[in-house]
C-alpha cells in the first residue's frame, strides 16, 4: 500500500515525471537503436555508430534552434530598469536624469496630438477645399493620397467633435442636453489623445526630427507594447509610489534611442538589401534605451458605482509625470543552441574521424592477411 502511495505521488510531481519521461525516451529510443546496431556490428563499433548518429542529429536540430531561436534556447531580450524620474511636465525633469541620453528629451514641449490633428485638417482644407476631410483620393499621387487618407483617419478618430458630427448610432434616443453632454465627453477624450496613439494611426503627422525629441524616436502604441508592459511592471514593483494597479495612472508616450538602424521610410528593394547587409556586418549591437511616461489619474474618474458604465480615466493635472528609463538587454537567446550545435558538430566530426581511422586499420589488416 505504501508503494502505491509513492507511485501516486511521483505521478503528480511534474519535475520527477518529466525526468522519468526523458529517461524512458532515451532508453527506448537511443537505447533500442544502440542495441540493434550493436548486435549486428559489435558493442564497440555499435557504440561509435550510435553516438555519431546521435550527435549528427543533435547538430542539425540545434542549428534549427539557433536559426529560429526556439527549443533549448537562452534568455529572451527584455527591458531592464535604469532609473525612474519623477517631475512636473513643465520643469523638464529629464534634464537631471542620470542617463545622459535622456537629458535631451523635452517631451513637455511637444505639441499635443489633438492640436496636431486639427492643424493637419486645416491645412488639408486649405489645399483641397471644404470637403477635403471626406473627399476621394482618386486622381492624387501615391504619397499625396496616403497623406490625405492618414489625415482623414486621424480626424475621424481624434478630431474635433460637435453635436452635428455625432453618428446616428450615437444620437439615437438622446435628448438635446444629452447630445451636448455626449459631444463634450467625446471631445474631452480626443483632447487627451497621446502622441503614441496618434502615431499608430497617422505616423506621417509626427515630426520625428523635432529638436525637442533630442534624437529620440516616438514609438506608436503598436510598437511600444512590450516596453509599456515592462515599464508598468517596474513601476508597480518599485515600491516608491502608491500605485496599487495599472488603472490608477495613464500611459502617455513612449520613446526609444539607439540600437541598430532599421529601414528608412517607404523603403525600396535596394534599401532592404542594404539594411540586411549592414545589419549582418554590424557585429556588436549598439545600446538601445527606452522611456515610457505615465501620469496619475484622478480618483473621481476611476470610482465607478455598481451597475453604472465605467468612467473615462482623466489625468490629474497636478500630478507629476513619471518617466521610466530602461535599457534593452538583448539576452543570449541563440547562444545556447549555437553552443550545442557547434559542440555536437565537433563531437560528430571526432567520432567520424575515429570511424575513419578504424576503417583504415581494418583495410590494412585485410591487405596483410590477403598478402600472406
Amino acid at each position: 500500500m505504501e508503494m502505491l502511495d509513492i507511485i501516486a505521488g511521483l505521478a503528480w510531481d511534474p519535475e520527477i515525471r518529466g525526468f522519468l519521461a526523458v529517461l524512458a525516451g532515451a532508453v527506448t529510443w537511443f537505447g533500442s537503436v544502440w542495441l540493434l546496431v550493436s548486435t549486428n556490428s559489435g558493442p564497440r563499433l555499435g557504440t561509435l555508430l550510435s553516438l555519431a548518429g546521435f550527435f549528427g542529429w543533435m547538430a542539425i536540430m540545434a542549428s534549427v534552434w539557433w536559426i529560429y531561436g526556439i527549443g533549448y534556447a537562452g534568455d529572451k531580450p527584455v527591458w531592464e530598469e535604469v532609473e525612474i524620474v519623477e517631475g512636473f511636465g513643465s520643469e523638464g525633469h529629464l534634464e537631471f536624469a542620470a542617463l545622459d541620453e535622456a537629458s535631451g528629451l523635452r517631451s513637455e514641449n511637444l505639441s499635443d496630438a489633438h492640436s496636431i490633428v486639427a492643424s493637419a485638417a486645416e491645412d488639408l482644407i486649405d489645399d483641397h477645399g471644404e470637403n477635403a476631410l471626406t473627399m476621394s483620393t482618386a486622381g492624387l499621387s501615391g504619397d499625396e493620397a496616403d497623406y490625405v487618407i492618414e489625415v482623414q483617419t486621424a480626424w475621424a478618430e481624434y478630431g474635433v467633435v460637435t453635436v452635428d458630427s455625432l453618428t446616428p448610432d450615437q444620437t439615437e434616443g438622446l435628448s438635446d442636453d444629452e447630445l451636448v453632454e455626449l459631444a463634450a465627453s467625446e471631445q474631452a477624450k480626443n483632447e487627451s489623445t497621446t502622441l503614441s496613439e496618434l502615431a499608430a494611426v497617422a505616423p506621417s503627422l509626427i515630426n520625428q526630427d523635432s529638436a525637442d525629441l533630442g534624437g529620440w524616436t516616438l514609438l506608436s502604441t503598436a510598437e511600444a507594447g512590450e516596453a509599456q508592459a515592462s515599464a508598468i511592471s517596474m513601476l508597480l514593483e518599485s515600491g516608491d509610489f502608491d500605485f496599487q494597479s495599472a488603472g490608477e495612472f495613464k500611459v502617455l508616450d513612449s520613446y526609444t534611442i539607439g540600437g541598430k538602424r532599421g529601414l528608412p521610410e517607404d523603403p525600396n528593394r535596394w534599401d532592404r538589401i542594404e539594411t540586411q547587409v549592414r545589419t549582418a556586418l554590424t557585429i556588436k549591437h549598439p545600446t538601445r534605451y527606452g522611456i515610457v511616461q505615465i501620469q496619475q489619474v484622478t480618483q473621481e474618474s476611476i470610482t465607478n458605482l455598481p451597475g453604472t458604465a465605467p468612467k473615462r480615466p482623466e489625468i490629474d493635472p497636478d500630478a507629476p509625470v513619471v518617466s521610466i528609463v530602461m535599457i534593452r538587454n538583448l539576452g543570449n537567446l541563440r547562444l545556447v543552441p549555437a553552443m550545442i550545435s557547434l559542440g555536437s558538430l565537433i563531437i560528430f566530426l571526432g567520432l567520424c574521424y575515429m570511424l575513419h581511422e578504424r576503417d583504415k586499420l581494418v583495410m590494412a589488416r585485410r591487405a596483410e592477411f590477403e598478402a600472406s
